[in-house]
């Protein structure tokens, strides 16, 4: 009989999705900060040199991006940058969230406890601490917060089919927030946020419906300027 492996020698298989995820932020960087223009190439050999990692975390992290649709992959051709969602898109994002996650919010608000209120502002705390920045590295822990904050509310829910639905376009939200990170910035999603918490605790499922329908909205009206204000800079 084949001895069983010592607790030193067994690899950790925590290991790996951490790497995956050191991977997907690094890209990110590179995405972000750097502005790859539309269409470059992303080699998964070379991306593994440049992180020092073998080619499967990089794979990963590149599934993941693709979908999120700031990466593409096209056959025969590998991964290629994608490019910024235009305002259509992005007004097109905003409908599918108005029509899903405030009736999400409210069913969520019906099998409210302490403790979901207790993460929802925690959440809420680290938006707050984190807010601001220019570069990805110094976002990250509010795009972060900020997506917490909105799985929470989908997870309390207790619905697999909406849970199904809302993850068919969170990789898009996650987008919206990396690329449109000025519009997220500011106090309004940080009052927003306490508005929603604040029907949660008061334990009303209508008034948690109109609170994420009034955020969403928010958040519209100001990618909507953002973009406005990016065609026509004064």
């Amino acid at each position: 009989m084949n001895a069983m492996p010592s607790e030193e020698s067994t690899p950790l298989i925590a290991a790996r999705p951490m790497l995956a995820d050191q991977v997907f932020d690094a890209i990110l960087m590179l995405l972000l900060d750097d502005k790859l223009p539309t269409g470059s190439q992303l080699g998964i050999d070379g991306l593994a040199k440049k992180f020092q990692v073998s080619s499967t975390p990089v794979r990963e992290a590149l599934a993941r991006l693709e979908s999120t649709g700031m990466v593409r992959r096209e056959a025969l051709r590998g991964y290629r940058v994608a490019p910024e969602p235009t305002a259509d898109d992005i007004q097109k994002l905003h409908v599918a969230r108005s029509m899903l996650e405030p009736g999400i919010a409210a069913l969520a608000c019906a099998h409210q406890d302490d403790e979901l209120i207790s993460k929802l502002e925690a959440c809420n705390s680290e938006l707050n601490a984190a807010r601001g920045g220019q570069a990805f590295a110094d976002y990250r822990a509010y795009w972060k917060a900020d997506e917490l904050f909105h799985r929470t509310i989908v997870e309390a829910a207790d619905n697999e089919f909406l849970d199904r639905a809302y993850s068919s376009i969170e990789g898009h939200i996650q987008r919206f927030r990396l690329v449109v990170q000025n519009v997220m910035s500011g106090e309004h999603t940080i009052e927003e946020h306490t508005k929603i918490i604040e029907a949660f605790r008061s334990d009303d499922p209508s008034a948690a419906q109109e609170a994420m329908q009034a955020h969403i909205s928010g958040i519209a009206q100001r990618a909507e300027h953002s973009f406005a204000s990016q065609q026509n800079p004064e």
